[in-house]
């Protein structure tokens, strides 16, 4: 009889090959966030990337500054994560997000991204001269706006004028479902090769080439597995709080079936007032 003891133990998960990671790798764009991910780290791609976007070949970046997955946390502490953020050496801030879906309120998500950056870089004392300038850039696979434009620039302005105001924001949401004869319009369509070379983005193409044929390969390999996995905790995060809100909602049904007040029962399920009466008037 054999003195060898079995592993009754829970099996390895199943990993992909080195050439399956390499194929994924091999067929990723720019758009997609795992390759835009690792793309963006590099500082001299990134202020070549702003300056054809914002159509300032004279802008500079603080490359100490570049920070890929940047999160940050607001009053509330709820936090959020940039996929770049960048400061210019002119003092602005830029954060620049991929989208490939049309799945939230894409305007909302550029203001609460910007007041969270605004509020991360005030200190106290800051007079509101102060306050931070930030530009933000949405790079989405669709035209958010539907009117046949690569580029659209928004800004606040006086709506009896139509003055601009200049409160230190600007948002410039950028597709690439729209093709025209602009260079910012020949960018975005790179953002949808799986391989490209092009003159006029000598930054941009010197990146790619890194990242599908050269040193970065492995770095790569490893950010293809880490992202599989960070998705996969969100994932798992997210169906554990649906979880919870839908168990702290049947609590507050039963508990306002017994009669209990409604700032008592918000004191019992830690929760605003506002929210559980959402909740009753449904």
């Amino acid at each position: 009889m054999s003195n060898k003891i079995q592993n009754k133990g829970k099996s390895k998960k199943n990993r992909k090959t080195d050439e399956e990671v390499i194929q994924i790798i091999r067929n990723l764009r720019l758009i997609d966030d795992v390759l835009f991910e690792k793309f963006i780290e590099d500082a001299a791609a990134c202020e070549e990337l702003l300056q054809v976007i914002l159509e300032n070949s004279r802008l500079k970046v603080k490359p100490e500054t570049l920070v890929a997955q940047k999160s940050l946390r607001n009053l509330a502490k709820r936090s959020v994560r940039l996929d770049a953020y960048i400061e210019g050496v002119e003092d602005k801030v830029y954060n620049i997000e991929i989208q490939r879906s049309d799945n939230c309120n894409h305007v909302k998500r550029v203001r609460y991204n910007a007041s969270t950056i605004t509020i991360n870089k005030s200190e106290p004392g800051d007079e509101f001269e102060d306050v931070q300038d930030v530009i933000v850039i949405y790079i989405s696979e669709f035209d958010m706006f539907g009117a046949g434009k690569t580029v659209y620039h928004v800004e606040n302005v006086i709506k009896e004028t139509g003055n601009p105001v200049n409160d230190g924001l600007m948002s410039v949401y950028v597709n690439t479902e729209v093709a025209d004869d602009s260079l910012i319009s020949d960018l975005m369509q790179c953002f949808l090769k799986t391989d490209f070379k092009d003159d006029k983005f000598p930054n941009i193409s010197r990146r790619m080439k890194e990242l599908k044929h050269g040193e970065e390969d492995e770095k790569m390999c490893k950010s293809v597995e880490e992202y599989a996995e960070r998705k996969a905790k969100e994932a798992a995060k997210k169906a554990a709080k649906k979880a919870t809100k839908e168990t702290a909602r049947k609590t507050v049904e039963k508990l306002n079936d017994m009669g209990m007040d409604i700032s008592l029962i918000a004191s019992v399920v830690d929760m605003d007032e506002e929210t559980i009466k959402q909740w009753l008037d449904k």
